[in-house]
Formats: structure tokens, sequence, C-alpha cells
């Protein structure tokens, strides 16, 4: 399988799949490109899709906090992730949890389509999860 993303902009949300293997150096230039084309289209709601192969190591999963940061995602942009493979689901369940700890993403990871989907243009304005400042963090 030939390692691709594909975004395209479906008038309230951007679609992503993303294909092949997955790597560190493949995350951080999905997300840069996932990141370029929210902005081109001023879109920040993201529906993925990841039909990739391979497995992320816990340290890799500890990478995507760079990933992230580094790729310029921001609480704006709200993420709806979809892995049907139900060993990739758990593989990017973890780094959805690692990233979720550190309030670096708004999304969910979902089963299917329909349900990531949902989630995503439901409730466009939602901020369920948006991350609370401690005041020990405020110094």
């Amino acid at each position: 399988m030939k390692d691709e993303n594909f975004i395209e902009y479906m008038g309230g949300y951007l679609s992503v799949v993303a294909t092949g293997a997955d790597s560190v150096p493949r995350s951080l230039e999905l997300w840069k490109q996932i990141v370029a084309a929210c902005e081109e289209y001023d879109c920040y709601n993201i529906l993925g899709q990841s039909r990739t192969g391979g497995e992320f190591s816990t340290m890799d999963a500890f990478k995507h906090i760079e990933i992230f940061r580094e790729a310029g995602i921001t609480w704006k942009h709200r993420i709806a992730w979809v892995a049907a493979d139900p060993h990739k689901y758990e593989d990017l369940k973890f780094i959805e949890t690692v990233l979720r700890n550190r309030a670096l993403v708004n999304g969910h990871l979902f089963r299917t389509t329909e349900e990531a989907r949902h989630w995503l243009l439901a409730h466009p304005l939602e901020h369920e999860n948006t991350p609370k400042r401690s005041e020990s963090s405020a110094s």
C-alpha cells in the first residue's frame, strides 16, 4: 500500500484519508498538511480515516505530543478520527489518551465514519472538552 494522504474540503469539514505505513515522520507530515488545509479553507472540522498498516510503539505514541505541537494543532481543530480495524483502533486509542491527558486534542476516535460525522457535525460549537486552566498553572 502506497503512503498517501487525501485531503478534501467537503463544505462543513475536511475529509482526510491516510493510507500506507505508520511512522512518526509520516504522522508529522500528515498533520502539517491537515493544518495547512484547515487554514486554506478556513475550516477546522476534520473527519479522518486511518487506512494504514503497522503499529506505533509506546514511545511513538508519546512523540505525538510534539507532532501536534509542531504541526500547529490547536483547540480550534475539531478532530473526528475513524479506525474501523480493531487493532488500529486500539493503537490510535492510546495516542488519543496521551493527547487528551495533555489537553492537546479536541476530538474523539470512532469505529465508524457515520459515528464520527455525526459527532463532528451535530454540535459544531461544542466545547465539552475545553481545557481548564488551574490556578497553579497560571503563574
